[in-house]
């Protein structure tokens, strides 16, 4: 009777450790995405994106367009792993409401920088484009914005991420 009972008690933990190693994925995975964990991803901006204007600022060391620029509805998300993906719909010059621009790419700002650029993605003449590419992010970025630059030109943004009045 011993011998059963023993069988029994070690049955049980058996039993007892399978459930809570199959019960353990779905505990690891509560929701909370840290970003020290970087196989954990969570949103580090989604905005909407605004055209820039001659009279707007210096921006993280990036100046304005030489002319004014307008945009629908568009939109940026980056992602913590360095995942962007940014939609842009009719991004023109307000004087003539069409884009002379062929190309166009996205730069990263964290802490005050630009951190990284990715692109050139093609862009059409009535403003649209699609970038889906990968920022190298840093461990720790604070403030993060995007800004468009037109054909890899870094030093001149057409639309930044944000809001305008």
């Amino acid at each position: 009777m011993r011998s059963l009972s023993r069988r029994s008690v070690v049955g049980a933990a058996a039993l007892l450790v399978v459930g809570l190693a199959t019960a353990a994925p779905a505990v690891a995975d509560d929701g909370y995405h840290h970003p020290r964990y970087p196989s954990r991803s969570h949103t580090l901006l989604d905005a909407d994106l605004v055209g820039s204007l001659r009279s707007d600022p210096v921006l993280f060391g990036v100046k304005p367009g030489a002319a004014d620029w307008t945009v629908g509805r568009s939109s940026v998300q980056v992602r913590t792993d360095g995942r962007v993906d940014v939609h842009v719909r009719d991004l023109v010059l307000t004087a003539t409401k069409v884009n002379p621009v062929p190309q166009i790419s996205a730069s990263l700002v964290c802490n005050g920088a630009v951190v990284d650029t990715v692109g050139p993605a093609a862009y059409d003449t009535e403003g649209d484009a699609r970038i889906k590419d990968r920022f190298k992010v840093p461990a720790r970025c604070l403030a993060p914005a995007v800004l468009l630059n037109p054909v890899e030109r870094v030093d001149t943004y057409i639309a930044a991420s944000g809001a305008a009045r």
